[in-house]
């Protein structure tokens, strides 16, 4: 696994991890800005990765990463 996406995987583990304590603290009726803040800024840069690394497939079918 390269270091390109090793720093994917860490980033979406982080976004699972901020919205499993976001789900908790929700359902219990908790409601913290800053929680809020974190998960949507996290999503937002998981966004733009995931839009500028995206395989794409060539005319020929095979997929290819940027």
């Amino acid at each position: 696994m390269g270091a390109e996406n090793a720093a994917l995987a860490v980033l979406l583990r982080r976004a699972q991890w901020l919205l499993d304590d976001l789900a908790f603290q929700v359902g219990a009726g908790h409601r913290d800005a800053d929680d809020f803040e974190a998960v949507a800024a996290v999503l937002t840069e998981i966004s733009q990765l995931l839009r500028e690394k995206s395989p794409t497939t060539n005319s020929e079918g095979t997929v290819e990463c940027s």
